[in-house]
């Protein structure tokens, strides 16, 4: 019976790491969903389709964002979409590399502020996980 305490008590502890990872990942999801409907629903829609109320004005078909693993062969490609989010992609539609249509919203004012910085990081890697969880098949 020694033997099984030991390895109970892995066993719990495993579970509520788990429990409590299962609940960041939905809080990061959720605040995700907020910063994408305050930055990218004007274009993309509130349901990330491309469906928002500026694409018509625009010159450019704006993307069903529900639908990016299923473009790439079922794999979201986080690196790709990140450097979409943080303005390192060259992405005509979202207007020169030096002013994306967002400003340095997710930057703040001053680029040498490394807790700017940090929380532009999460703010972008929480739309990801929004993102990601939206997913669906064509």
């Amino acid at each position: 019976m020694k033997v099984l305490w030991p390895a109970l008590l892995a066993l719990t502890l495993a579970l509520i790491a788990c429990a409590g990872s299962g609940q960041a990942d939905h809080r990061a999801i959720e605040l995700g969903e907020r910063q994408f409907k305050r930055s990218c629903s004007g274009c993309h829609g509130v349901d990330a389709r491309g469906n928002g109320p500026i694409a018509p004005f625009l010159s450019v078909r704006v993307p069903d964002l529900t639908l990016i693993a299923s473009r790439r062969g079922g794999q979201f490609p986080a690196d790709d979409i990140y450097r979409i989010i943080d303005g390192q992609a060259d992405l005509s539609a979202h207007g020169p590399r030096h002013m994306p249509v967002w400003g340095y919203e997710f930057f703040g004012d001053d680029p040498d502020d490394e807790v700017a910085h940090r929380r532009a990081i999460e703010k972008i890697e929480r739309v990801m996980s929004y993102l990601r969880s939206i997913q669906r098949a064509p």
